[in-house]
């Protein structure tokens, strides 16, 4: 995998990109703007051309928590505003996709129409770069908790014209009940990525530890060693010669980016 850190965005691009170079780091995650700033054409510009001179390749992540399956026409068309502008800072930035939480549907709703809805609801924000859904843990209304579901979504984005593909957080199939806490168990669960998704359908991965129990979906991101998945699923992980030139994005909680990244190098 093409690895990286996701780096907050709180004091600028610049200092975002900082991250990333600080840690060799092939790749960076961030998302498109910081709250209560608008960036500036130039600042958009600048950060691209630093980045593309980097040789660091770009992955954007909503920073919107989205309403887009919901059966409410105002909140979601509120959503797809939000996601059009997303999309288009993402785009000026480089970002090469976009990665997307799908959200939950309505309490008078089903997941069949949640996923019809959501997609599109992304077609409607016209994103002209690939938009990666990502799994969550599941639970409740959640939308792509299972990889059944997430399929879904993909394919339904897909039909409504979006260049549509997954993204796969360690963490969050963990809590959705997928077993990632040995090698054995990693290959057992990508065997079934490739059944139900196909490997090519793969464009991103969050390589996340989690202190949250198995199938307990709930979210808890951790160091790599300081959770239930060990560094031999890692491994497992980064030895696949199929995701060779596949973005592979640690998302450690703040404060514990020096000792993820460390155990994530020496796999």
């Amino acid at each position: 995998m093409v690895l990286g850190l996701h780096c907050p965005v709180i004091r600028g691009y610049d200092a975002a990109l900082e991250i990333a170079k600080k840690h060799s780091c092939l790749a960076m995650q961030m998302l498109p703007y910081r709250r209560h700033h608008d960036p500036s054409a130039e600042e958009l510009t600048a950060f691209r051309a630093a980045r593309e001179a980097a040789g660091i390749r770009l992955l954007a992540h909503s920073r919107f928590v989205p309403s887009l399956a919901s059966s409410d026409d105002a909140r979601r068309a509120r959503s797809v505003e939000l996601l059009a502008r997303e999309l288009e800072l993402s785009m000026s930035l480089g970002a090469e996709a976009y990665v997307l939480h799908a959200g939950a549907f309505s309490p008078e709703g089903n997941a069949e129409d949640g996923i019809k809805l959501c997609a599109a609801s992304i077609a409607s924000a016209k994103p002209a770069l690939p938009v990666l859904v990502e799994n969550v843990p599941g639970g409740g209304r959640r939308l792509g908790g299972s990889l059944e579901e997430l399929r879904a979504l993909v394919d339904a984005a897909r039909k409504a014209g979006v260049d549509a593909h997954a993204c796969l957080d360690t963490a969050h199939a963990w809590s959705a009940g997928y077993d990632l806490s040995t090698a054995d168990a990693a290959l057992k669960f990508l065997a079934r990525v490739h059944r139900v998704l196909g490997a090519d359908n793969v464009r991103a991965f969050h390589l996340n530890d989690s202190r949250a129990l198995l199938g307990s979906r709930v979210e808890n991101h951790a160091a790599w060693g300081a959770g239930h998945l060990r560094a031999e699923a890692l491994s497992a992980l980064l030895a696949r010669e199929e995701y060779a030139a596949t973005l592979g994005i640690l998302e450690p909680p703040p404060g514990e980016e020096e000792a993820a990244w460390a155990v994530l190098k020496k796999n």
